[in-house]
């Protein structure tokens, strides 16, 4: 765990140091990316950096947790009593800490992690700047998950062996997580003597063996090895063990787990109880005595000579014994030939073994040959022969009985004069973030060899130390600038020095110079430097910024709808990872909108229906194409695309770059659409009902659907929508919209109906079609307007009024008996229409109106001095009677009828004609006798009574047709006695409705 925080430590603060030129922009919080997995019970770390910042080199630091329930302080490097209550005892406790690494980052510490502790982490700093600019809070979601974790030993306690026996132990690992991690397996071995245990071979989580230090030469022997048995067993085999083995062994787990910033974290580890194991030494046997010595190579020896090393046994009872025999220089193992035979060789002499630069074989029964064909001054020293007698156990494998050493021999090894040659080699650029190497291979050296590397700005004169490497392999003098990054040399057997600089910043380029220097053994065993050769170059370390190249291309910027549409974003760039952000702004607005957003960690977070876009990615080597597809394009697609393209470096935003704005129009079909011709004018006649007709000849797709408006003038009168409702225009007002109707006949034949027409809808009537069609989002949208027109004149009608027109003479000599004039109509218009009847009389040439009734049904005589009787035998019979007559009655009388018809709760007048001409001539007889005989009381006794007889009967003829009548009317909403009263006439009051 501490290896991972140091880690993320130095990448942070590497960082910091690339990004110190950068930090005078905006202010940015960055937090540990997340989601992160935690195991509970264990410790875990979360770093935080803030970057772009005014004021003080050394920000604060508040770090806490949101839940649904709320929002939680748990620590600050500035307020003691930050936390909340939930927290603060583990703070006071110091089980909860925040470390500051450098004044623009710091990492929380929990030492025992809690399921509670689950939540969205966030990291804050509160403003030192003059204006609050950028990012002040960073988050990530942290999960606490249960301690799943078991390694369980369940073999004997203890064991009790001989050495040179084998011991075999299993381990049960296993983890119930369901998250993805990887285990790793260590066993150990603590004996009395160890401060702390030692590690005898481990199982990677990347499932690599790797040995102990001090193991190292057996595990290459093949005499330490582990296994992993099915899914949870772990077992360390140890065929021979030796009397160092003796104590505790155990094995200890580590679980790990992959954050989305790709490193490795420890999250849990266990360890199993423990097998105390003794190593007994072998008991001297009454075996055969044997002894062996060491001969060298005479003589004094320079680099490229032959070196020999022979090992001779000398026994009693040879036969019936195997011998393993071991070269050591100075102490420690060259090369082992088993007693199978089996050859071992250890460490760096692997290589020169495979270079068949080195060899060791048996050479008779009892000598043994190691041979160094070209001898190096490393290869001088004090050599050894380490020899154990072994017997064969009956299941083939052998046992060790007793050992010897050898005597010593020592070897000098001189220097021949030097041809030591260095050449560099690099790249001429690498990009920032990427490691940077500088090569330098070294040739014609007979020594050791230490190096030195250099630097030199290119804005400066002199050069800096980076690094160097002493003979003996180790690395020291680390510059000042280099002592927190990741900086290392490297030296390979065949003499090449390889500088590597992690993470290399702007500021690493330059030129670098490396400078080798030969050392030899002197006689006294000190190093002494004989030759020094360098080399330097130039390097150039370019931006992730310069690199990246963002454009956006499309084959079809203009594309009919319901087509596909493809936007390629071609990101040319270095080795990083890519975050991608798809924008949009459609043609009519200002605002821009986010699309998707591709996180570099590879999820897409949809900003969109997700069903209108599809996206493909397709890596190269040098670029990287995002498509943005439109399966199906929309009217509500078309507008301004643009890309914006984030790099990243280890979880690190590195550069942010848009591409060009692209425009994408989307074109709609083209419309079909045709109408038929209307009259240029359409006649009718007033009260009838007009129609006009509209049809669609011709559309675009059987799909398409229409809007109708009519128009008269430039006013509107009804419009039905694409749902076929219709709504009226203000053309139309409180009236006409009861007598104006559109239907559909047929399927694309619109007809509008005026019902009962009148002269003052009279005008000019258009009929306007617009097709539309529906998109694939389901959008309609207007294809194209078209229209027909037609004037609509509405005439009167021709009157059919005729009044009968006889003239007719009438002599009257008999006072009493009086006269009529009759109006016959002869035909109507309408057999809705009502009459006004006015009889007019002529007399010496002037024309007086003595008597009217008017269409409402009201009476009005002119004559207030005389009686008239008015009658209607029929709907078609007007009479007017004169009961007595006088002398002044003479004269020509005639009617006057008008024609009148109620529509729409008003009256109109239709026609009027006139009757023929009735001619009174009055006769005057003086006769003494018959007047004596006819005196007037006999004649008014006889003639009132008639008369009043007459006018009852009159009166009652009336009053049933004026009931029948109104009745009628009421039906067609008429307006007769009950809205508009009879007016009485002058004369008796009894008498007012029917005579005067």
């Amino acid at each position: 765990m501490e290896d991972f925080v140091s880690g993320r430590l130095l990448l942070l603060l590497l960082l910091c140091l690339l990004q110190w030129d950068q930090c005078d922009g905006q202010r940015v919080v960055q937090i540990q990316d997340g989601p992160l997995y935690r195991v509970e019970g264990f410790p875990f770390s979360i770093f935080c950096s803030v970057s772009g910042f005014k004021g003080s080199s050394e920000q604060d630091f508040e770090f806490g947790v949101k839940k649904k329930k709320g929002e939680f302080n748990i620590i600050s490097t500035k307020e003691p009593d930050f936390a909340f209550a939930r927290f603060s005892d583990r703070v006071k406790q110091k089980e909860i800490e925040i470390e500051r690494m450098t004044g623009s980052s710091a990492l929380l510490r929990i030492k025992k992690a809690m399921m509670d502790d689950a939540g969205q982490i966030f990291c804050h700093t509160p403003s030192t700047d003059p204006r609050l600019f950028g990012v002040y809070e960073a988050e990530t979601t942290l999960n606490v998950v249960p301690d799943t974790l078991k390694a369980i030993y369940s073999g004997s306690p203890t064991q009790s062996l001989f050495e040179s026996d084998p011991l075999q132990l299993e381990c049960q690992v296993y983890s119930e997580t369901f998250q993805h991690t990887h285990l790793s397996v260590t066993w150990y071995v603590h004996s009395a003597e160890d401060e702390d245990p030692r590690p005898v071979i481990t199982l990677d989580r990347d499932l690599t063996v790797k040995p102990g230090g001090g193991f190292e030469d057996r595990y290459h022997a093949g005499l330490i090895s582990m296994d992993k048995v099915e899914d949870t067993t772990y077992r360390l085999k140890m065929p021979q063990v030796q009397q160092s083995d003796q104590g505790k062994f155990y094995c200890k787990t580590v679980q790990w787990i992959q954050d989305p910033d790709r490193n490795w974290t420890e999250i849990a580890h266990k360890t199993s109880t423990a097998c105390d194991v003794e190593i007994k030494p072998i008991e001297a046997q009454d075996v055969g005595s044997f002894s062996v010595s060491t001969k060298a190579s005479k003589g004094p020896l320079q680099e490229r000579d032959a070196l020999d090393i022979r090992c001779s046994v000398k026994a009693q009872n040879l036969p019936g014994y195997f011998y393993s025999v071991t070269w050591m220089k100075n102490g420690k193992n060259v090369a082992q030939i088993g007693p199978s035979g089996m050859l071992t060789v250890f460490d760096s002499y692997k290589d020169r073994e495979n270079s068949a630069e080195m060899r060791a074989v048996k050479t008779s029964l009892t000598d043994y040959l190691l041979s160094i064909h070209s001898a190096r001054t490393e290869d001088q020293g004090q050599y050894q022969c380490e020899v154990w007698q072994e017997s064969m156990n009956e299941d083939g494998t052998f046992k060790r009985v007793q050992k010897q050493l050898s005597n010593p021999e020592t070897v000098n090894i001189t220097t021949k004069e030097s041809d030591l040659a260095v050449v560099m080699m690099m790249k001429d650029a690498v990009t920032e973030g990427d490691a940077l190497q500088v090569t330098c291979s070294v040739s014609g050296f007979k020594g050791s060899l230490s190096v030195s590397w250099q630097h030199k700005k290119d804005s400066v004169d002199s050069f800096s130390d980076v690094t160097s490497l002493t003979h003996e392999g180790v690395m020291k003098d680390t510059g000042k600038r280099y002592q927190s990054r990741h900086v290392q040399t490297l030296h390979s057997p065949a003499g090449n020095f390889t500088l590597e600089i992690g993470e290399a910043g702007l500021s690493d380029s330059g030129e670098y110079r490396c400078i080798v220097s030969e050392w030899i053994i002197q006689s006294n065993g000190e190093m002494k430097k004989t030759h020094t050769q360098s080399q330097q170059n130039k390097v150039a370390v370019r931006s992730v910024e310069s690199l990246m190249k963002v454009t956006l291309i499309s084959r079809e910027i203009t594309a009919p709808i319901d087509s596909p549409v493809k936007l390629l974003c071609i990101v040319e760039r270095p080795e990083v990872s890519l975050a991608v952000r798809w924008m949009f702004r459609s043609f009519n607005s200002t605002a821009q909108k986010d699309i998707l957003t591709i996180h570099n960690a590879g999820e897409i977070t949809w900003l969109t229906d997700q069903r209108n876009y599809q996206l493909s990615v397709q890596e190269q080597p040098s670029s990287t194409i995002f498509t943005l597809i439109m399966p199906r394009a929309s009217k509500r697609q078309e507008g301004q695309y643009q890309c914006q393209v984030d790099a990243y470096q280890r979880g690190r935003q590195k550069a942010i770059k848009n591409s060009n704005l692209l425009a994408v129009t989307i074109q709609k079909p083209d419309s079909k659409l045709r109408l038929s011709t209307l009259k240029s004018r359409q006649e009718t006649t007033a009260n009838t009902d007009a129609k006009i007709e509209c049809s669609i000849l011709k559309k675009t797709t059987n799909s398409s659907r229409f809007t109708i408006t009519w128009m008269i003038g430039s006013q509107m009168l009804l419009n039905m929508d694409l749902d076929a409702v219709v709504k009226y225009g203000p053309a139309a007002g409180v009236e006409m919209d009861q007598r104006i109707r559109m239907t559909v006949r047929q399927k694309h034949t619109f007809q509008l109906t005026v019902h009962q027409a009148r002269t003052t809808d009279s005008g000019q009537y258009l009929c306007e079609v617009e097709e539309w069609l529906q998109d694939p989002l389901g959008d309609w949208y207007s294809l194209k307007k078209l229209s027909a027109s037609t004037e609509l004149i509405v005439k009167e009608k021709e009157s059919n009024l005729r009044v009968q027109k006889e003239n007719q003479t009438l002599n009257i000599t008999n006072l009493q008996a009086g006269f009529t004039a009759d109006c016959i109509i002869a035909s109507q218009s309408s057999d809705k229409s009502a009459f006004q009847v006015t009889w007019f009389k002529v007399e010496e040439e002037v024309t007086h109106v003595i008597f009217t009734a008017k269409h409402d049904g009201t009476l009005h005589s002119a004559l207030n001095d005389k009686y008239l009787v008015f009658g209607r035998p029929d709907a078609t019979h007007y009479k007017l009677t004169v009961p007595q007559t006088d002398p002044t009655d003479k004269g020509k009388y005639y009617c006057q009828v008008e024609e009148w018809l109620h529509t729409d709760n008003t009256w109109k007048r239709l026609a009027s004609d006139r009757s023929g001409v009735l001619s009174v001539h009055v006769h005057i007889k003086d006769d003494p006798e018959k007047q004596s005989a006819d005196p007037l009381g006999v004649t008014m006794g006889i003639t009132v009574p008639l008369i009043c007889f007459l006018v009852l009967v009159i009166v009652l003829l009336l009053r049933r047709e004026h009931k029948r009548n109104c009745e009628l009317k009421k039906k067609k909403d008429c307006l007769w006695a009950e809205n508009n009263p009879l007016s009485p006439v002058p004369g008796d009051s009894s008498c007012a409705d029917n005579h005067t």
